[in-house]
């Protein structure tokens, strides 16, 4: 291969490694906050996109739509029509948001809410520490109001509890035990995405991003605390398989999405990963989780805590002496709903702060899915723009001519003949003048004979 050849072929790699960086800096730009416009414009593209690839699979499985449209058909029918069964119609759908409720909780808390954001800490937290304080003040739990399945408050404690035994540990354990395997079993659920990207991705024969940075960190010597870990939960994976995964599913661990992409390229079967992933989410962390939180908010924890801040406050400014314990006070009572808390006549600006908050993190997560899917969409097209537009040719190679050999020649005769080109030796033989007989030559043949 000549130099002016190698020198050309340079050029255009690098330019088109240039043109794939400008455009990865140009689509990683388009978010809502810098091009809200376009972002728009492009995610009504993506879900257009969507929605056919979804009509596409419908019309591919029409007797799965149709078994799906008549189960839909006769579900609203008993939703809408009147009847004795309605009773019974509206406790399944209780029943069935509760489970969706903490479910999708679950879930949201395995992605984050797309800012590293626990469910856990927003919803099933603040519910367990909830129970255990009206459970702790009434000796008893207090009934829920209207219902467990559409829980808004208690209701007060029943007569004479102040004479009752102090509820036990594993009653208030008891009572949170399935809202808090259902959102475990959403937290399982909602490690799955990883594990069927890389499993997809190995059997196109591909490699995800993240599981290349893996091999990386694999044969590096020099890494950080973050990529020791990362190459611990690897090795781990492929030496314990089963129980490696369950250990990192049952304690808090922000780089178990590594353990679903492993599991996932090394086509490690699905029964397995998921088996593990739900005993050590919605079985063993779970319950670690619920002991923590009902040991730290019983009683007594909560008196002698409130007591050290009072305190320490107190000892800083004079005037704070008093002002928790009314603080608590008042939240035990709103937990019941009583009308001291009524009387307020103002919502509780604790509760509204709360509220926003988490509002503003839902919004935040919406926002991000549509930046993710936008920016998804654009790299594929110029993904595909750059491998039909500036693929580099290859350049002519000349092959060594071997001498033949008797496989050659008994290949090439067995191949198809093809016509040589005439010389003027062979059209001299081919001519009529050529075949003719001479009669010397004759004469001279028959004495040669003779003679012999």
């Amino acid at each position: 291969m000549s130099e002016q050849t190698l020198l050309q072929r340079d050029r255009t790699q690098h330019g088109a490694a240039n043109h794939g960086a400008d455009d990865s800096k140009s689509w990683k730009d388009v978010t809502l906050f810098k091009a809200p416009l376009r972002t728009l414009y492009v995610f009504a593209i993506v879900l257009r996109i969507s929605l056919v690839k979804f009509y596409h699979y419908l019309m591919e499985h029409k007797r799965l739509t149709s078994a799906a449209v008549r189960l839909i058909l006769l579900l609203l029918a008993l939703y809408f029509t009147p009847g004795f069964h309605q009773e019974a119609v509206q406790h399944a759908e209780q029943v069935m948001t509760f489970a969706l409720w903490w479910i999708g909780l679950g879930v949201a808390s395995s992605i984050g809410l797309g800012t590293g954001l626990h469910t856990f800490v927003l919803y099933l937290g603040p519910h367990i520490m909830k129970v255990t304080i009206a459970a702790t003040e009434c000796n008893t739990l207090p009934e829920m109001l209207p219902n467990r399945w559409n829980f808004k408050k208690f209701g007060e404690c029943p007569p004479g509890s102040e004479l009752l035994p102090p509820i036990t540990f594993w009653q208030i354990l008891s009572s949170v035990q399935l809202e808090a395997f259902l959102w475990g079993l959403g937290t399982a659920l909602g490690e799955l995405p990883p594990y069927f990207v890389a499993r997809a991705a190995r059997l196109s024969g591909q490699k995800v991003a993240e599981f290349e940075e893996l091999e990386e960190i694999e044969h590096s010597e020099n890494i950080g605390i973050s990529d020791r870990l990362k190459k611990m939960v690897y090795e781990s994976l492929q030496n314990y398989g089963f129980f490696a995964i369950m250990v990192f599913a049952s304690v808090p661990n922000p780089l178990f999405d590594l353990a679903g992409i492993t599991c996932g390229h090394f086509l490690i079967p699905f029964a397995t990963f998921f088996g593990a992933t739900f005993i050590g989410k919605a079985i063993v962390k779970v319950h670690i989780q619920m002991l923590f939180v009902i040991a730290v908010f019983s009683k007594h924890h909560v008196e002698n805590l409130t007591n050290f801040v009072e305190n320490a406050a107190a000892a800083v400014y004079p005037g704070l002496k008093g002002k928790f314990t009314g603080i608590i006070e008042k939240q035990k009572a709103a937990l019941h709903g009583s009308s001291a808390a009524a009387t307020e006549g103002n919502e509780n600006w604790v509760q509204w702060g709360w509220n926003t908050f988490v509002a503003m993190m839902i919004l935040y997560f919406l926002m991000s899915i549509i930046n993710s899917l936008v920016q998804e969409h654009l790299a594929g097209e110029a993904e595909k723009q750059r491998q039909s537009g500036s693929a580099p040719t290859a350049p002519p190679v000349s092959l060594p001519v071997s001498p033949p050999n008797e496989e050659n020649v008994t290949s090439m005769d067995t191949a198809a003949p093809s016509s040589p080109k005439p010389t003027r030796r062979t059209r001299a033989a081919k001519s009529p003048i050529a075949t003719r007989k001479s009669p010397r030559l004759a004469a001279r043949k028959a004495v040669s004979e003779d003679s012999s």
